[in-house]
């Protein structure tokens, strides 16, 4: 089974620049469709015309990220006669035979613009002659307006032709607005006479038997602020180029495709890269396509820490140089932006650069500024570079401020989140759709909020500030952040546990009483490490029953609250993302049946959808009860941080944990039955390269062996940590096992 977020779309995408048509590789007729640079609409209407008619599409393809290519034939078959698709339709249109036109179109998008490229061959016996036009209109609405079918902003467009001898073989499209000084350069290539008229660039062409002609047409985005030109775009190129070449590579048994999989995230995370600003910048990915090829704070921040175990934190350094250019520094109350915090989202469609929405640098988002910690503790964990720190040290301490200063509303020593902003969210922790947080009793919670799994976020930086405190010269900073980590632990635990439920609240309300609601924030809370020892057993085991696990993932929230809607962005869906976090938080207490359960219910979900991508949210519906758990409606395929998933369970099912400031990497593999070998091929860990594999013996163990490695590293397997189940004999017997032969 294959299935399709948007059976009726196909879109390809480079940095800022977006091209979406329908399956039949035309514009104009789905109201979302169109090019768009920078979540602005260059071009509406994009259709090619023979003889001004639409050919017929044979076939449609998604060839790459940045590639679309469509194969049409004109005149269609029109009639039909005996014995198969094959017979009749022998009539003529035009003077051209059915059958007779054969056209390949293929469109390349780039960072700045896109050519589509056409072939035309004669398929007939006879000379052919025929009129072939190019349909274009600009409008240059926003993204989200044309989502809406809404213009909040508009103004004219003029047109511009560049003639010569009857020809017009350059067109230029200018958006009159006093504000937004856009333009659209058009270019068509491959000779011949053309003119311009009701819409269309039409010329004519002439084609003897079995001839081809191509033609180029080339569509150039225009922006006055901070445009990209030709070289520009190479040199994004080239970038991305290099960071596709440099990830680690995974290999497996063909009978296990899983290596695919994973290969195809890490590739289409890298074809997310944003590539804006400086060049440091580039790699950070947008959060989601079609709907959201933007700059999402706490998306780009996990799906760069979770992907670190395959690029070796490249991601991760760029996210956070993008971020802490944009970090607040005023208090704002349109944009939520307070001294220190970290934006939720930055866009750079008309309405937003207008000051129509707030969302050009909005900041009303509780996990971003914590995200922001968590994976500077991610990168130096991969990295072991001083220079990391440095260069984000005093952004990280500015977040940790917010979170004392601003964060904390009343002084009760917890995250609250109150949106002061007339458009903002009224929900700012991790689940922040409008209607994401409810009662036992299906009914609707009021902020202010203080979730659980921002208290677990909270935690976490706390942690990692702790130790790179260290790293930095300040022992006492610290042992202060340390003792306060604990501190936050200890209370959590006595406020936010439901004994009866053997589960924790999905928050605290206004009055301070907690949230009833089972939800699968509660899940995080493992990952982040705030969950005490004696309460872990009992939260998992409830974690994976029926209500909450669908058999693809976590649910959102319980089947048996009131508010549950399979098909909900939070009141019961699945996320991968957070499913993949939560695996890795299991294997680190040592729950690894759970955490290889939930690996194998994401690797299932991701051979259902097209090309592996999972959308952003399915389904919640029980696994027994449909051969596929459908999508929120409107789902974005690829999202990013659904893709960085797959990286980090394949670093949970490894128990891998870098220390590179130690030059030291801990293992401690575990295999699942269906997945009985692994080879990592240039895993990066510090200044040093190696290559893994991994095998699943008889007895179900897993065993690794050192297949190459280029520079100091030592290698040991280790229980992790925190692991509930491992004791001192299981940490000698894992020290053995790693200095005997396999």
């Amino acid at each position: 089974m294959t299935a399709s977020t948007h059976p009726e779309q196909l879109y390809a995408w480079r940095g800022p620049s977006l091209l979406l048509l329908d399956n039949r590789g035309r514009s104009g007729h789905d109201p979302l469709s169109g090019y768009y640079f920078r979540e602005t609409r260059y071009l509406k209407d994009l259709n090619l015309r023979i003889a001004g008619e639409e050919p017929y599409c044979c076939s449609a393809a998604d060839s790459g990220p940045a590639q679309l290519e469509f194969s049409y034939i004109y005149p269609p078959v029109e009639s039909r006669g005996g014995g198969g698709s094959g017979s009749g339709g022998s009539g003529t249109r035009n003077g051209i035979l059915s059958r007779g036109l054969d056209l390949d179109l293929r469109y390349l998008v780039r960072p700045q613009s896109f050519e589509a490229i056409l072939r035309v061959t004669n398929r007939w016996n006879e000379r052919i002659a025929v009129d072939l036009s190019w349909e274009l209109t600009a409008d240059y609405s926003g993204l989200s307006e044309a989502q809406a079918a809404e213009r909040q902003q508009v103004a004219a467009v003029e047109r511009e032709t560049e003639e010569g001898g009857g020809s017009a073989h350059r067109l230029r499209f200018m958006y009159r607005h006093e504000r937004l000084s856009l333009s659209t350069d058009v270019e068509l290539r491959g000779g011949g006479d053309w003119h311009w008229a009701d819409d269309r660039l039409t010329g004519r062409v002439v084609l003897p038997r079995q001839q081809t002609r191509e033609l180029r047409l080339i569509v150039t985005a225009v922006d006055s602020q901070e445009p990209i030109d030709h070289v520009g775009g190479l040199e994004r190129d080239a970038h991305i180029d290099r960071w596709q070449r440099s990830v680690t590579k995974l290999l497996a048994p063909g009978y296990a495709p899983l290596a695919g999989v994973v290969n195809r995230a890490m590739s289409d995370l890298g074809s997310m890269a944003l590539l804006e600003g400086k060049g440091e910048e580039w790699l950070t990915p947008a959060a989601g396509l079609p709907l959201y090829p933007a700059l999402f704070g706490r998306d780009a921040l996990t799906a760069s820490w979770q992907a670190a175990v395959f690029d070796g934190g490249q991601l991760v350094r760029s996210t956070l140089a993008t971020l802490r250019a944009r970090q607040g520094t005023v208090h704002d109350r349109w944009r939520d932006e307070e001294p220190g915090r970290i934006v939720q989202q930055a866009r750079r469609d008309p309405t937003a650069r207008l000051g129509l929405t707030p969302f050009d640098r909005y900041y009303g988002d509780y996990a971003a500024p914590l995200m922001f910690i968590i994976a500077l503790g991610q990168l130096y964990s991969w990295t072991g570079e001083r220079r990391d720190l440095e260069e984000n040290w005093s952004a990280a301490l500015a977040a940790l401020d917010w979170a004392r200063r601003y964060g904390d509303i009343d002084g009760d020593g917890y995250l609250e989140y109150l949106t002061r902003s007339p458009l903002g969210p009224g929900h700012q922790g991790w689940k922040d759709s409008d209607n994401a947080i409810v009662h036992a009793d299906g009914e609707q919670v009021d902020p202010p909020i203080a979730p659980c799994e921002i208290q677990g976020y909270w935690h976490a930086a706390l942690q990692f500030m702790a130790v790179l405190s260290v790293v930095m010269g300040d022992r006492r900073r610290g042992i202060a952040l340390w003792r306060e980590a604990g501190e936050l632990k200890q209370r959590f635990n006595r406020d936010f546990w439901l004994e009866d439920e053997g589960y924790l609240a999905l928050g605290l309300d206004a009055q301070k009483q907690p949230i009833r609601s089972l939800a699968s924030n509660a899940g995080q809370c493992i990952t982040t490490g705030i969950v005490s020892a004696e309460n872990l057993p009992r939260l998992v085991a409830r974690l994976f029953q029926p209500d909450l696990y669908s058999g693809w993932g976590l649910r959102t929230l319980s089947t048996l609250n009131p508010a549950y809607n399979p098909l909900s962005y939070h009141l019961g869906s699945v996320w991968a993302v957070e499913n993949g976090t939560i695996s890795f938080g299991l294997r680190r207490y040592g729950f690894d049946a759970e955490a290889n359960l939930l690996a194998r219910s994401i690797y299932d979900l991701s051979r259902i959808w097209d090309g592996n991508r999972i959308p952003e949210c399915v389904g919640g519906y029980d696994r027994n009860e449909r051969s596929h758990p459908g999508a929120y409606p409107r789902a974005n395929s690829p999202q990013a941080w659904n893709l960085s998933a797959f990286p980090i369970i394949v670093q949970a099912i490894l128990g891998m944990r870098p220390v590179a400031g130690l030059k030291l990497l801990a293992l401690d593999p575990d295999l699942p039955p269906w997945l009985p070998e692994l080879n990592l091929m240039g895993l990066r860990v510090g200044a040093a390269t190696v290559d893994l594999r991994f095998r699943r013996n008889r007895k179900g163990g897993t065993g690794y062996e050192v297949l190459a490695k280029e520079g100091p590293l030592r290698i040991v397997r280790q229980p992790p940590l925190n692991s509930l189940s491992a004791g001192p004999l299981d940490r000698l017997a894992a020290l053995a096992d790693g200095v005997l032969p396999f």
